[in-house]
């Protein structure tokens, strides 16, 4: 009522308990509330995003380590040849994601369709991801050796036939003198041959 006294209605909220100072309220007092358990689903949502954020980071080290004109920083070239070399001791598991995912899509399987003719399993390139996530954290001698180790029986899995590696040796010293001499003259020398060759055909 108070319009009979001419006050505003602003005025009859004046005392309203939000105005009040919090130090007149009575205090809460909090419980301990248990953690809540995670369902299968929810466990399997983390430990996604927990992939990609470390994917993330994968890429962001991977652009600090690019020089400013977009290129990688030049590595220092080996002095010798190692039968190891053969196989890469590197992955990225960004681009190992890339590919289980894109394997396992409508579009990946479709794209198996048409080049194999049948559904492919796409359990190598799950395999290529979960070993770069379990060995990101290790010392980098021995995740080169372990990635280097996986691609080895990869190749061996995948051999069906006679190769180079059946009839080469694996060269242990860089070539040093492939690329000495005077190209110039071997270039005349090889068109002089042609034109002889020509006129001994017409002839």
């Amino acid at each position: 009522m108070g319009w009979l006294w001419g006050s505003s209605p602003k005025d009859t909220t004046k005392d309203t308990p939000q105005d009040l100072p919090s130090a007149n309220l009575p205090e809460v007092p909090k419980q301990n509330v248990p953690p809540k358990a995670l369902t299968p689903d929810e466990q399997a949502d983390l430990e996604f995003s927990q992939i990609l954020a470390d994917l993330r980071s994968e890429d962001a080290s991977l652009n600090q380590t690019l020089t400013p004109g977009g290129s990688l920083e030049p590595q220092t070239p080996q002095s010798a040849i190692a039968p190891e070399s053969l196989y890469q001791d590197t992955m990225s598991c960004r681009n190992a994601f890339d590919y289980a995912f894109f394997c396992q899509s409508f579009g990946g399987q479709f794209v198996n369709v048409y080049r194999y003719g049948e559904l492919r399993s796409c359990s190598d390139h799950w395999d290529n991801l979960w070993l770069c996530m379990k060995t990101r954290t290790w010392p980098e001698d021995l995740r080169k050796r372990a990635i280097r180790d996986h691609n080895r029986k990869k190749a061996i899995k995948y051999k069906t036939g006679p190769s180079s590696e059946d009839v080469w040796d694996v060269r242990l010293d860089p070539a040093t003198e492939s690329f000495k001499g005077d190209f110039a003259a071997l270039e005349k020398e090889m068109k002089a041959e042609d034109e002889a060759a020509k006129h001994k055909a017409a002839a």
